[in-house]
C-alpha cells in the first residue's frame, strides 16, 4: 500500500517535533537493513567541550587565597584559608572541588589562569557567541568547532563525527554547510516510536527518504533536504551502535551527568565521535551565590569525576580531552546582594589521561584592574589552538584564522 501524504504527517509528527531524524528501516521479521556507516579510526583522539552557563564565578572557583585583597573585596563570600583545596600556597580550588583537586594531583587536570579576550562583552548572548565562534572583533556565521570539523574531518563521511549532547545545540557547531546532531539520550534519539509495527516503520521512512532524499533546484530546498538527509543517517548511526557500554560507575542523578555519559557510550559503542559539546546552566549568581554557587560546582565536580572514572573503567582515558569553560568570570567586588556581577577573565580546566597537568599562566591582579574587572592573562584562542594543534593534530590557523601561543597543556 503507498503512503499518502496525510499518513505520513500524522505517523511522523513525532518526527518534526523532536528533530529525532532518522531511524533504521526494519523488515516484517524485525530485522534492521542498515548496513553500518562510515566511520573514522576509533582510536582517534576525542574532545568534550563543557560549557558552564550563566558566567561561572572564576575568582571563587580558582580563589587567590594567598591574597589579602581577595577577603578586602569580598567580606561575605571569601572562603578561609583553611577551607581551600590548595594547589600552591597562593591558590586553591572550591570546597566543592574535591574530586577536580583529586585529578589535578594525579597530573590530569590543567587549569589556565586568567583567561579572557580583548575589549572583552558584559552580554551573555555576545560573549558566549564570541567564545563560540572563537571571533571577538566580529559577528560570524560559523563555530569554531564546525570549522574544525569541515577542515580537518571533510573526508570523514561518519554521520556522528560531531555530537552536541543535550537539549539545546550551541553556536560553535554553526555552519552554512553542514549539520551536526543534538541528542539528548540514545534511547529516544528516533523517528517514531520504537514499539511501531514494523511495516508502519517502514512506510515512514520510504516516505521520508522520498521526501528528502531527491534533488531540488531551489537553494533552500536543497538545504533542507541535505540536513534531513544528514540527520537520517544520524539516528541509523546511533541505533546501529553495538551494545557494548557496560555500567561499571554510579553517576549522579543530574542531566548534567547523564548527558557526559551519553559520551562514554558512544564512545564504548565505537561511535567514531571526534567532537562532543555538553552544557551545565546556572553560573548567573548575582544574590546569594554562596549557596547557589556551591550546589552547581558540585554538580560540575561530581559530573566530570564520575565521567572521568567511567573513561578509565572503559579504557577511553588517554583518548579523551575536556575542555570546560564558561563565557565570563565575575567582578572582583561582591554586591550588595550576596553576589556578583558579570565580569572578565576567568580560569579554563582541561582534563584527561594525556594532559599534562598543571597550572599555566598568571592569575590576574586583583587590585591593578580595568574598570573592576580582572584584566585577562591568556587569550582564549590560544587554548583552542593548543587542543587544536595539539591534542586534535588539525590545521589551528586555519581554524582560527592565525596562530597563537602553544600552551604546552598536551
Amino acid at each position: 500500500m503507498k503512503l499518502t501524504r496525510r499518513d505520513f504527517l500524522i505517523k511522523g509528527t513525532a518526527l518534526f517535533a523532536t528533530l529525532g531524524l532518522g531511524g533504521a528501516l526494519f523488515t516484517e521479521t524485525g530485522r534492521s537493513l542498515f548496513t553500518g556507516s562510515s566511520r573514522s579510526e576509533v582510536d582517534d583522539p576525542v574532545l568534550v567541550v563543557v560549557q558552564l552557563n550563566g558566567g561561572n564565578d572564576g575568582i571563587n572557583t580558582l580563589i587567590p587565597y594567598g591574597q589579602g585583597t581577595y577577603y578586602d573585596a569580598r567580606p561575605t563570600l571569601a572562603y578561609q584559608q583553611k577551607d581551600v583545596l590548595a594547589l600552591d600556597h597562593q591558590v586553591g580550588l572550591h570546597p566543592s572541588l574535591k574530586g577536580l583537586a583529586a585529578l589535578y594531583k594525579l597530573g590530569h587536570m590543567a587549569i589556565i589562569q586568567g583567561v579572557g579576550y580583548p575589549e572583552p562583552n558584559h552580554s551573555h548572548f555576545r560573549s558566549m557567541e564570541i567564545w563560540q565562534t572563537a571571533e571577538p572583533a566580529k559577528l560570524s556565521r560559523s563555530g569554531w568547532l564546525a570549522r574544525y570539523a569541515e577542515a580537518s574531518l571533510k573526508s570523514n563521511n561518519n554521520p556522528l563525527k560531531a555530537i552536541q549532547i543535550g537539549a539545546s545545540g550551541s553556536k560553535a557547531f554553526a555552519s552554512d554547510t553542514s549539520s551536526f546532531p543534538v541528542v539528548q539520550s540514545l534511547e529516544s534519539y528516533y523517528v517514531f516510536d520504537p514499539k511501531a509495527a514494523n511495516l508502519d516503520k517502514n512506510r515512514i521512512s520510504k516516505a521520508f527518504l522520498d521526501m528528502y532524499g531527491g534533488s531540488n533546484s531551489l537553494e533552500q530546498l536543497r538545504v533542507v533536504s541535505a540536513r534531513g538527509s544528514e540527520a537520517y543517517k544520524s539516528v541509523e548511526a546511533i541505533q546501529s551502535l553495538s551494545a557494548a557500554y557496560t555500567n561499571k560507575v554510579t553517576y549522579p542523578n543530574t542531566n548534567f551527568a547523564k548527558d557526559l555519559q551519553v559520551v562514554t557510550k558512544l564512545l564504548a559503542g565505537k561511535s567514531g565521535t571526534r567532537l562532543f559539546n555538553v552544557q551545565v546552566g546556572g553560573f548567573d549568581d548575582h544574590a546569594d551565590e554562596k549557596l547557589m554557587h556551591e550546589r552547581t560546582l558540585t554538580q560540575v565536580d561530581e559530573g566530570l569525576t564520575a565521567f572521568y572514572q567511567d573513561l578509565e573503567a572503559q579504557g577511553l582515558q588517554d583518548r579523551v580531552a575536556v575542555v570546560v569553560f564558561s563565557e565570563f568570570g565575575r567582578r572582583v567586588k561582591e554586591n550588595g546582594s550576596g553576589g556578583t556581577d558579570h565580569g572578565t577573565a576567568a580560569p579554563m580546566f582541561v582534563i584527561g589521561g594525556k594532559v599534562k597537568g598543571g597550572l599555566y599562566g598568571a592569575y590576574p591582579s586583583l587590585s591593578h584592574l580595568d574598570n573592576g574587572d580582572l584584566k585577562y592573562e591568556v587569550d582564549f584562542r590560544s587554548v583552542y589552538h593548543t587542543v587544536i594543534d595539539s591534542w586534535l593534530k588539525g590545521d589551528a590557523t586555519t581554524v582560527l584564522g592565525k596562530s597563537y601561543e602553544n600552551l604546552k597543556f598536551i
